[in-house]
């Protein structure tokens, strides 16, 4: 019998104290989100800290962290912008995808040379 989660505790918009969109664009959900330092005045709301906390120590993907919380990528993303003004935590954006025509010349190269060895 598989177990039945728990509901969240708190619901996604109190996370993001009724926010729905973050002050800047975060490009995906496999945006790192990076650990920077961890002196704060204790002015962070229970969700921001939590944010931090998960993220404490190391780095994680927008998307894990969403896991880690039980919140919607929206509300993360919300969150994630908030830490990034207070310069708790920074981002990195994943590499840009390769272009297919590169990888298949690249492939046509190798085929070349196997047929002239």
């Amino acid at each position: 019998m598989r177990r039945r989660e728990q509901p969240r505790e708190v619901p996604a918009y109190l996370a993001t104290g009724g926010r729905t969109r973050p002050r800047q664009e975060l490009p995906d959900l496999l945006t790192r989100l990076v650990w920077a330092r961890a002196e704060t005045d204790g002015g962070l709301d229970p969700p921001q800290q939590a944010l931090l906390d998960v993220v404490k120590g190391g780095s994680l993907t927008l998307a894990d962290a969403g896991a880690y919380l039980r919140l919607p990528p929206a509300a993360i993303r919300v969150l994630t912008c908030d830490l990034l003004e207070l310069d708790l935590i920074q981002v990195v954006v994943p590499a840009v995808r390769s272009d297919i025509s590169l990888l298949e010349n690249v492939l046509n190269g190798l085929r070349n040379l196997k047929d002239t060895a």
